[in-house]
């Protein structure tokens, strides 16, 4: 009897305990379900206001607040004080058809209806387009002024449309944009604009050529061919204009005359970069000469290495020089040895004239079988100021050198440089 009450009261304890347990659930079900529905309803109303009421960006609060106060003073002070008002008849011109090495020019006129001065200014515009004639003078309330807009066609070619923005001191229109249009033709037209000589050998001949196409209707005629500019190489290019033939018109529809260019390069012309210019003169008033550009390079087993070199160009790079500091460059000049002969190297002339020129001794390099030669030019301090950082050669400052060697009796080092 004994255990039989004992097994009775653990199975009364363990029943007592499931039922707390159950009562702690109950519990707990109770707490958490309004808090999950309080945040569901919470969230559900906050997507409805925010779908069918957007925030304004600034407290609500503040809105209802801002409405029941006066509006200030200072507002409708200054909403009553006289304002400039600028008044543009027109902002776009359309020039038409025009050439492409042309320059055109269209005013616009602006008015001031307003009631105090109107002040205008330069503002952006695109690479082509230029406002001239702007005075920074104000524009009395009534009064008009023109504003001058100037396009460039230059390497345009088709219809194209450029702008230019004038700023103002009116509050409505603080900026105003001009545009201008046009269709760029080119009724006299060079191919290629430019004749390169790749690789030219020093002693060899070489021809180049490039042909003019004429698609105007009155007759254009030729009426000179002649190099731009006269420096060492000149003497040894020869040029020569001929009519194209009705065959070599057909490859340009709509072409109804045209020339062919030739260029001949002579054997011994100087080692290092060739940059002309062909100038062909027409009887055509708004197109008096054709400009085509002459690049190439004479090459030979001759080179020059060395920091600031442009192998490609033949140009020695100094960049921007202090006139009391100076600068210098040291290169070399690489050759094939001469065989039972020393190598002599000596400078003819330099442009301009301050430029110094050391030259070492060659020194010969076993493994690649050169001659080097160090050369170092220099700026000295206290020269200038000079300006030799152009593109073109004749833009340039040079060191022209003589030797004895039968690959480069003449080599010549283009530098580029401007002492400030």
């Amino acid at each position: 009897m004994e255990r039989l009450d004992t097994s009775h009261r653990g199975i009364s304890a363990d029943i007592m305990t499931e039922s707390n347990t159950m009562k702690r659930f109950v519990w707990a079900l109770i707490i958490v379900i309004p808090v999950l529905l309080g945040v569901a309803i919470g969230g559900a109303l906050g997507w409805w206001s925010v779908r069918h009421r957007p925030w304004p960006g600034y407290p609500i609060l503040a809105e209802a607040q801002s409405a029941q106060l006066p509006p200030s003073k200072g507002g409708d002070q200054q909403s009553s004080e006289p304002q400039p008002k600028i008044e543009v008849l027109e902002n776009t011109y359309d020039f038409g058809r025009i050439e492409s090495n042309s320059v055109v020019r269209h005013e616009f006129t602006v008015k001031n209806v307003g009631q105090a001065p109107l002040r205008i200014s330069i503002g952006d515009s695109s690479c082509r387009c230029t406002v001239l004639n702007l005075d920074s003078g104000d524009i009395p309330p009534g009064e008009s002024r023109t504003v001058t807009l100037e396009f460039n066609g230059k390497d345009y070619f088709g219809p194209v449309s450029q702008h230019a923005t004038i700023l103002t001191n009116d509050p409505k229109q603080p900026q105003v944009t001009f545009t201008v249009k046009a269709d760029v033709v080119k009724s006299i037209r060079v191919v290629p604009s430019e004749i390169v000589f790749s690789r030219v050998v020093k002693m060899q001949p070489a021809v180049g050529e490039a042909k003019i196409y004429v698609f105007r209707d009155q007759p254009v005629q030729v009426t000179g061919i002649e190099l731009a500019h006269k420096d060492d190489n000149a003497q040894f290019i020869d040029l020569d204009i001929q009519p194209l033939s009705p065959e070599d018109l057909k490859v340009e529809p709509g072409a109804k005359a045209g020339y062919r260019v030739t260029v001949r390069l002579k054997p011994g012309l100087p080692l290092g970069p060739i940059q002309q210019k062909i100038r062909v003169l027409t009887d055509q008033k708004d197109m008096p000469e054709l400009e085509i550009a002459l690049a190439g390079r004479v090459e030979s087993d001759v080179n020059i290495v060395g920091v600031g070199w442009d192998a490609a160009r033949g140009i020695l790079h100094l960049g921007r020089i202090n006139q009391s500091t100076g600068a210098e460059r040291r290169v070399m000049l690489r050759l094939t040895p001469l065989a039972g002969q020393s190598l002599k190297v000596e400078v003819e002339r330099t442009v301009p004239d301050f430029l110094q020129v050391t030259i070492e001794e060659p020194r010969i390099v076993e493994a690649s079988l050169s001659l080097f030669v160090p050369i170092t030019v220099r700026v000295p301090p206290g020269v200038g100021p000079a300006n030799y950082f152009g593109l073109d050669e004749a833009q340039l400052g040079k060191v022209i050198l003589k030797t004895n060697h039968p690959d480069a009796p003449e080599v010549k080092i283009l530098v580029r440089f401007a002492v400030d």
